[in-house]
């Protein structure tokens, strides 16, 4: 049956946090299962296809393999290697300044690299996900480890020139160039793309290597953030092995549209801006137009759930008050140093930054669990 009704998670919001002491070192989240994480680096290239960027090669995909491991919880690592890391810190400063990327070095994942899988011969469940536009799968590891510590296989990909940037075993760095502006909405069929041909490489790990026969690929689903998580929708709509699918805060655009997953959906919701929090505006009359254009934003995406879910066997949709688009991705721990309103807006809310992710990590998970596990 479909479920119709708009979910909203209540008793999070917070005070603005701009008033809050600067982060000098952001520990880790601890993740709430039972296992340790351990990761391996993938790399696969899709031989049927030429990159859009480079066409003298094929399409490379870089991602990483989350997996239930043997050993520490307590194992602490840095979310890239060394070079990526310092390549990341570039992007993060150029965006957000140089006090925000020097906070977001400091972070570490509860993970360790190339960890022995967690001994048996249990099969896990496993989950595709796929970051937003010009994010890495890495930054959301404190999601993604907590699926895994319950007993998740989660692969993420980092799509070639959306995500900045992405290191190859060669050690090229590939910067952002596709989806910029107007373009998203035609180059995002590549994205789709990846994930697509990421669900047969999943079922091949569970064929050889080190996952083999330990992968239970009747129970895959697809999730992901922004441009990722519209991604989810469309893999679900067109590959029945896909049995559940999140769409966390992804506005549709283009094919999107038409996708009509039948799989359960969730739809994670950041709470609308509101004129309050936009920065200074410079007449009555601009404030008005920013005043309707949230409001029709908001009704599009009303419009547009009502419609993609129209033929799901179940279809809710969560709202996180207090959070903004930036409020789902890792990063959002350092964001009580941007203090102006120009720096937050559209990006950070009200929210406590811990809060927002452990009830993303709690609510992915319950509804996995109830979607594929249960």
């Amino acid at each position: 049956m479909r479920i119709g009704i708009v979910f909203v998670l209540w008793g999070l919001a917070s005070p603005a946090i701009a008033s809050a002491q600067t982060p000098t070192r952001i520990s880790p989240i601890a993740p709430l299962g039972e296992f340790a994480v351990g990761r391996r680096q993938v790399y696969w290239i899709d031989s049927t296809r030429r990159d859009v960027a480079d066409s003298s090669r094929y399409r490379e995909i870089s991602g990483w393999v989350w997996y239930p491991a043997s050993g520490s919880r307590e194992a602490e690592e840095l979310p890239l290697p060394a070079e990526w890391q310092i390549q990341k810190a570039d992007v993060l400063r150029a965006r957000f300044g140089p006090e925000f990327a020097s906070a977001m070095k400091t972070f570490s994942v509860r993970e360790r690299t190339d960890a022995p899988v967690l001994a048996g011969s249990s099969q896990f469940p496993v989950l595709l996900f796929v970051p937003g536009l010009s994010w890495l799968a890495s930054d959301y590891s404190v999601m993604i480890d907590d699926l895994v510590s319950h007993g998740y296989v989660v692969v993420g990909i980092s799509p070639t020139g959306f995500s900045d940037p992405v290191e190859f075993p060669d050690g090229r760095i590939v910067h952002q160039s596709l989806g910029r502006g107007e373009r998203v909405g035609t180059d995002q069929s590549i994205v789709q793309d990846d994930a697509l041909f990421s669900i047969h490489q999943i079922q091949r790990m569970n064929e050889a290597g080190f996952l083999r026969a330990r992968i239970d690929t009747h129970k895959i689903g697809a999730f992901g953030h922004s441009l990722g998580g519209t991604t989810a929708l469309v893999v679900a709509a067109r590959d029945s092995l896909i049995r559940a699918a999140i769409n966390i805060d992804g506005d549709p655009m283009g094919n999107v549209r038409e996708a009509r997953p039948r799989q359960p959906i969730l739809l994670i919701s950041s709470e609308s801006p509101t004129v309050d929090e936009a920065p200074s505006n410079p007449s009555p009359q601009h404030t008005d137009l920013v005043r309707q254009g949230l409001e029709r934003s908001e009704k599009r995406r009303i419009d547009d759930w009502n419609a993609i879910s129209s033929q799901s066997i179940s279809a809710r949709r969560i709202i996180m008050p207090g959070a903004h688009h930036l409020n789902f991705v890792d990063a959002a721990l350092a964001s009580p140093l941007l203090t102006e309103k120009a720096a937050r807006w559209m990006k950070f809310g009200t929210i406590e930054p811990e809060r927002a992710l452990t009830a993303l990590s709690s609510t992915v998970r319950t509804f996995f669990d109830q979607s594929l596990v249960h």
